[in-house]
């Protein structure tokens, strides 16, 4: 059983923006990296179904996923699948399918985004990007946001470490060293540090080590996992708090999935990472 815990839906059935502008975007530094990125999303945008998302996921044993919407409409002027879209999605796959909102934190109107995301369209989490957004998690200003996430009983997640991707993002906002104050603030709010916190692994552990509220997702970076601490997690007790998710389809599941059942931990350990950890923390 796995539980993938960070899933881009990128189909034929969601509202599009315009395809060039997120290229642009992305990787508008390195033209080989954003032609791929153009000739990706179009491929996707008019062959790739969320069915053949779920047909992927019982291939390679993928009881339920995460899906997420990417909002850098302030600072980008993108959103990469909307609230709406995922929400439908979950519907025409509600047992397969779990919703996160993307949530433009900057914006004037974050929190009446928050309130309708969850409250109108039912989504079960938030997602953010602090790097791309261009914004201090740690910043006071955006307590209310977290005051409402708390009293919605909904998780955080966000990115954590730097980002490869998205020319002009800033890489110390994606620091898990912010998130440590958020956590310290708002003990009640679950977090999840998403990407490991690349390339900040032992500030992210010690920050998932110090905090009831704060877990870490895998995703993304799993050429690198001889460089996260295992032996710390385990030997502090903390297996429970360490997640798995993909970042599919940028990071494929046919890649990221034996990344993971080739690691030199245990059996239980791993099942704990692909989806008892999850199944507690979402309350499935």
């Amino acid at each position: 059983m796995i539980i993938d815990m960070h899933v881009h839906p990128f189909c034929k059935e969601v509202s599009w923006d315009d395809l060039n502008k997120i290229a642009d975007a992305m990787w508008s530094s390195d033209p080989f990296r954003r032609r791929y990125m153009y000739k990706m999303l179009k491929s996707v945008s008019e062959h790739v179904s969320i069915d053949d998302y779920i047909t992927l996921m019982d291939e390679l044993g993928i009881t339920k996923s995460v899906i997420v919407s990417f909002n850098v409409k302030t600072a980008y002027d993108v959103i990469l699948v909307t609230n709406e879209d995922v929400a439908n999605l979950v519907k025409i796959h509600p047992n397969r399918l779990i919703g996160f909102a993307g949530i433009d934190i900057p914006a004037p109107g974050a929190l009446d985004q928050l309130d309708y995301a969850i409250t109108s369209l039912n989504l079960k989490g938030v997602k953010i990007v602090p790097p791309v957004q261009k914004f201090d998690i740690s910043d006071r200003q955006y307590d209310p946001i977290w005051k409402k996430m708390i009293d919605l009983n909904i998780p955080l997640w966000t990115h954590g470490g730097h980002q490869v991707s998205t020319v002009g993002s800033i890489a110390k906002y994606g620091h898990p060293m912010l998130i440590d104050e958020v956590a310290m603030r708002h003990q009640d709010l679950t977090i999840i540090i998403g990407h490991m916190g690349t390339p900040w692994f032992w500030d992210t552990y010690s920050v998932v080590l110090r905090h009831p509220n704060v877990y870490v997702d895998i995703s993304a970076h799993h050429h690198i996992y001889s460089y996260f601490p295992w032996d710390a997690f385990i030997k502090d007790k903390i297996e429970h708090k360490v997640l798995f998710a993909s970042d599919h389809p940028l990071v494929h599941w046919k890649q990221i999935i034996p990344a993971v059942k080739n690691l030199q931990i245990s059996k239980g350990f791993k099942e704990r990472i692909f989806s008892e950890n999850a199944k507690m923390l979402l309350n499935i």
